[in-house]
């Protein structure tokens, strides 16, 4: 009989309640603890919170009552936004000395370890050294299509000198709040401008770029940050907001990496609240299409290769792989030695359903 492992999980926001209900699917996961973070939600049951039946599992909201559970790994969700970094660090130290591995798709730096500062990468490994226990950060993107999926590309050719990453998310369905004017929607292109901090993204795209750099031998000097708007010629309208026309309806971050004074590594990222073309800029996805997002990996070298990695089906199957990703990790943490992991050190298989009949 397959191990199980036992689980404790934080964080019911989207993606974090997508991850609790494959928790509750899955043959080999047990779920034994729940901590959750507003009054409301604690003492309810896990599977109310999760959309599913009651499964006996009662949230609670005190972390010193979440580390004394028995778990093998905690399943960490919770959004860093807003947070202090050192408040996010201190609590993923508790809870990798009280014993417990962690996986997350949280916490932007965790991606690479080494892009941590030093006074926090220490830290964590100190907690990981106490608890015997392992932390491993993963994800779509960050993570996997803008890392290590690259590398993997880029294994099958000789001496590349070139590496890009370009992908296309159609965000009609986000209805996050904060999403929509974050990435700058609906505001005219002055507007945009007055508002956009360069550099801003940087922080946010690094921790992958460096992983994939060091993937495939490189060392980034430096990393550049582009942002182009694309506009609207007609009026849309969407739960998360209006776009009129002549507002911003597609935004691409582009990031460059500097190896030894030239772009060798490029990663863009483009948001477009309708389906149909408002740019040029990537392949659009076709309106009914089931393709809903779309990644495009071209490696300069011998041979040069183009891999199109397409997510299907659904609103936003962005964060149903996230939530996948990070919980098909568990296994190969658990057994991991202690540390702070990347996806560089880490193979990370599918837990295929033993029972699932084969489609029709």
């Amino acid at each position: 009989m397959a191990q199980k492992y036992r689980i404790a999980h934080i964080g019911t926001g989207y993606t974090g309640s997508i991850a609790l209900q494959h928790i509750l699917r899955a043959p080999h996961l047990q779920l034994v603890g729940h901590l959750v973070h507003s009054r409301d939600k604690a003492g309810r049951d896990s599977g109310e919170l999760a959309g599913l039946p009651e499964v006996g599992v009662r949230a609670v909201d005190s972390m010193a009552d979440f580390l004394r559970l028995d778990a093998d790994c905690v399943t960490y969700f919770a959004s860093w936004a807003g947070r202090d970094s050192d408040e996010v660090i201190d609590q993923l130290c508790a809870i990798l000395a009280s014993g417990k591995n962690i996986v997350t798709p949280s916490y932007n730096p965790l991606f690479d370890p080494l892009s941590l500062d030093g006074t926090s990468r220490e830290k964590l490994r100190s907690a990981c050294r106490h608890g015997a226990s392992s932390l491993f950060a993963t994800g779509i993107a960050p993570g996997f299509t803008s890392d290590i999926l690259a590398v993997h590309a880029a294994s099958m050719s000789e001496l590349p000198t070139k590496i890009s990453v370009q992908e296309r998310i159609p965000c009609g369905a986000y209805r996050v709040p904060g999403f929509f004017s974050a990435l700058g929607f609906g505001r005219t292109p002055e507007q945009d401008a007055q508002m956009y901090q360069p550099g801003a993204m940087i922080g946010h795209f690094a921790p992958p770029l460096r992983l994939l750099a060091r993937g495939v031998g490189w060392t980034l000097d430096d990393i550049c940050e582009y942002r182009d708007v694309a506009i609207a010629e007609r009026h849309y309208s969407f739960d998360a907001g209006q776009i009129p026309a002549g507002t911003i309806a597609s935004v691409r971050m582009r990031f460059d990496g500097i190896v030894d004074g030239q772009p060798r590594l490029h990663f863009s990222s483009i948001w477009s609240m309708p389906d149909e073309a408002v740019d040029d800029w990537l392949p659009v996805i076709s309106p009914g299409s089931a393709s809903r997002r779309l990644t495009r990996i071209t490696v300069d070298g011998n041979p040069p290769i183009q891999v199109d990695f397409a997510l299907n089906g659904g609103e936003l199957p962005g964060s149903t792989a996230t939530a996948a990703r990070v919980l098909n990790a568990i296994p190969a943490v658990c057994a991991a030695d202690p540390g702070v992991l990347s996806a560089l050190e880490l193979v990370v298989a599918a837990q295929a359903s033993p029972t699932s009949p084969l489609p029709q």
